[in-house]
C-alpha cells in the first residue's frame, strides 16, 4: 500500500474487493498478540496507562468480558476468556479522586475507601474515568451490587447543577446512563473546552446516542438538535468535528462520519420523523468512509480501520466491511509496519488505541454478530 496521502491510501475499488479473510484466525492472532506482548502484569519498563474503557487494562478487561458472551464455551490457551478478563481487570485502578488515577495493588483497605468518597471531576467522568469505568465492568462481570453502589455514590457530585464539567461520551457525563436529566438540563449547544464539537468522542451525536440508548423516552426532546446535526453534513458526506468549521480532513469514528454512522444506526429508530434524512446521511456519510476511510493512523477504533470497518457494517455492506478488514490483517498490517509499537508502549494494546479494538472487531466478523462499537453503542 502505498500513501496517497497523509491521512488515508488509496482505496482499490475498481479491483475486486478484498474479501476472504479468515476472521477466527485473524481473531486468535490478535488475542495472541495482546496476551503475549501486553500481558495482565505490570513490568519495569512499560508502564500500563490507566483511562478506563478508553486505554489500558481495565478496557483490556472490558474487551475479554464482552468476546466471553460472544463465545462463551472458548478456551484460550487452558484459560476461559472470563478469565483473562478478570486477569486484566485486577490490574485496574479503583481509585481517583480528580483526573489522577493510582493502582490498588498495594493500598490498604481502608485508605481505599476513604479516597473513593473523595468528589469525582465532573469534566472527567466519562467512559475514559478509570475508576468509574472499573467500578461499572466490576459490578456487571462479578454482579457485585457493593461496586454497584459504590459506583452510583459519585453520582451527586457528577450531576450536581452547580457543577461546570462537560457533556460528551470520552470525558463527560454523556458516559454514565444515569444522567439523562443533568444532561438535558444543560445549556445548549453542548460544548467541550469551549466549542461545539459535532463527533462521537466529544460532541452532540455521541451525547444523543448515549442518552437515548439510556433512556428511549428522551428522543423526542432531542429531535430538533439531531435534525439541525444532519444539516452540518459537508457535501462529501463527512462532518466537520465542530461548529464553524468547514475541515473535511477528519474520516474516523471520533471526528468525522464513520462516528455518524454508528451513532444514527442505532438510534434511528428513536427518530422516525427523521428516518429518511438520516438514510440519506447515512448512505452519504459510508460512500465518503468507503473513499477516503483507509487510514494511515495505526488500526484502531478511535481513529483507524477498526472503527471505520465497523461504520461500513452498520451501513449494512458486509462485502466492504471484509475489505477494510483485510487493511488491518496480520500479513497488511506486518507489511505497512504497523506492529512495531507492539510490546514497547502498553498504550498500543488499549480498547480504543490499539489491540484490542482490533481483536473486538475481528470478533464481530468472526460471529457475524450487529456491528457495534464495544462501549459505545452496544448498550
Amino acid at each position: 500500500m502505498s500513501s496517497s496521502s497523509n491521512r488515508f491510501f488509496p482505496n482499490p475499488t475498481t479491483a475486486p474487493l478484498r474479501t476472504g479473510t479468515n476472521a477466527n484466525e485473524e481473531l486468535l492472532a490478535s488475542l495472541d498478540r495482546l496476551t503475549s506482548l501486553h500481558p495482565p502484569v505490570h513490568t519495569c519498563s512499560t508502564g500500563w496507562p490507566f483511562q478506563g474503557f478508553y486505554n489500558g487494562p481495565t478496557s483490556v478487561a472490558l474487551l475479554f468480558f464482552k468476546l466471553h458472551r460472544i463465545f462463551p464455551g472458548l478456551v484460550y490457551k487452558q484459560q476461559s476468556l472470563l478469565d483473562w478478563a478478570e486477569a486484566y481487570f485486577g490490574l485496574g485502578a479503583t481509585t481517583t479522586t480528580t483526573t489522577t488515577t493510582t493502582t490498588t495493588t498495594t493500598m490498604p483497605k481502608k485508605k481505599e475507601k476513604e479516597k473513593e468518597k473523595a468528589p469525582l471531576d465532573p469534566a472527567h467522568c466519562g467512559i475514559a474515568n478509570e475508576t468509574l469505568a472499573h467500578l461499572a465492568l466490576g459490578a456487571v462481570m462479578r454482579r457485585d451490587e457493593g461496586m454497584v453502589g459504590r459506583l452510583c455514590a459519585f453520582g451527586d457530585g457528577i450531576n450536581d447543577m452547580r457543577a461546570e464539567g462537560s457533556d460528551e461520551w470520552l470525558y463527560g457525563r454523556a458516559g454514565i446512563a444515569n444522567t439523562v436529566s443533568r444532561i438535558l438540563s444543560a445549556p445548549q449547544p453542548w460544548t467541550w473546552h469551549g466549542k461545539e464539537y459535532f463527533g462521537a468522542a466529544h460532541g452532540t451525536i455521541g451525547i444523543i446516542t448515549q442518552v437515548v440508548l439510556s433512556q428511549p423516552s428522551a428522543a423526542s426532546k432531542l429531535e430538533p438538535v439531531l435534525a439541525s446535526l444532519l444539516d452540518a453534513q459537508l457535501s462529501s458526506g463527512n462532518f466537520p468535528s465542530s461548529a464553524g468549521s468547514e475541515s473535511d480532513r477528519l474520516v474516523q469514528f471520533c471526528h468525522g462520519g464513520p462516528g455518524f454512522v454508528l451513532s444514527l444506526a442505532s438510534v434511528s429508530p428513536y427518530f422516525p420523523a427523521l428516518e429518511t434524512r438520516i438514510r440519506e446521511a447515512v448512505e452519504r456519510a459510508v460512500q465518503d468512509t468507503w473513499e477516503r476511510g483507509v487510514l494511515t493512523k495505526e488500526p484502531c477504533l478511535c481513529h483507524g480501520i477498526a472503527g471505520n470497518a465497523l461504520a461500513l457494517g452498520a451501513g449494512a455492506e458486509e462485502e466492504r466491511f471484509e475489505h477494510f478488514l483485510s487493511f488491518m490483517s496480520t500479513e497488511a498490517m506486518e507489511e505497512v509496519g504497523w506492529l512495531r509499537r507492539a510490546g514497547r508502549d502498553d498504550g498500543a494494546a488499549g480498547l480504543y488505541t490499539g489491540e484490542a479494538g482490533r481483536a473486538w472487531v475481528w470478533g464481530v466478523k468472526a460471529s457475524g454478530g450487529e456491528k457495534v462499537c464495544i462501549g459505545y453503542n452496544d448498550l
